[in-house]
Order: structure tokens, then sequence, then C-alpha cells
């Protein structure tokens, strides 16, 4: 036997829920929420644009910047392999990396010679 609990919430529930899913599938409802995304993303933006040059009027580092720089870096690493790549391809000597022409210099020798 079905509490009456149960039977108090389905009686209440069932005619909300039928009710709220021809809503959520009308036209008006999508384009209420597709207006509602768009301006949501724009006041993003603004707020993003309007804190960036608030930060960057006090010389801080912005979000901006360093999704800039990790960027940067990002495309550095990847000109590095491919350098590596066609340096192994052709077998030639590469400065810092796995084949090297001589032992590379370091600190302390090169301070000997200095003194």
């Amino acid at each position: 036997m079905t509490p009456l609990w149960r039977k108090a919430f389905d009686a209440i529930e069932r005619p909300l829920a039928a009710g709220s899913e021809a809503w959520v599938q009308s036209d008006t409802f999508m384009d209420l929420t597709a207006v509602t995304i768009r301006v949501q993303r724009r006041t993003l933006r603004e707020v993003q644009q309007a804190t960036e040059r608030w930060l960057h009027l006090w010389g801080w580092v912005s979000r901006g910047d360093v999704t800039s720089l990790t960027n940067q870096v990002a495309e550095l690493e990847r000109q590095v392999r491919e350098l590596r790549r066609a340096a192994d391809h052709r077998g030639t000597p590469l400065l810092n990396g796995h084949r090297t022409g001589g032992r590379p210099r370091t600190r302390r020798s090169s301070a000997r010679k200095g003194s």
C-alpha cells in the first residue's frame, strides 16, 4: 500500500511536472534561454575587460596576461620538440639535447680559466 505522504506528493507533483515539461520544451523558453546565455556571456566579458584594465592600471598581471604567456611557452615547447625531432632524424648534434660534440662547459671550468 502506498503511504499517504506519497499520494499527496504525487497529487501535487504530476500536474506541476506536466506544466513545467511543456514550458521547458516551448519555443519561448528556448528563445529566453538563448538570450539569457548571450547576455550572461557579454556581461562576463565586459566585467573581465574592466577588471583587466583596472589591474593593468595598477601594474598587476591579469588572467589574460597569464593565458597569453602560457600559450607562448606552449608554442615554444612545440617548436623545440619539432627541432629535436628534425635533428634526431638528420643525426645533427644539438647544442642542448641528446647529443653534443664535446663536454659542455660548466661554471667551475669556465671560472678556473678566468682566474
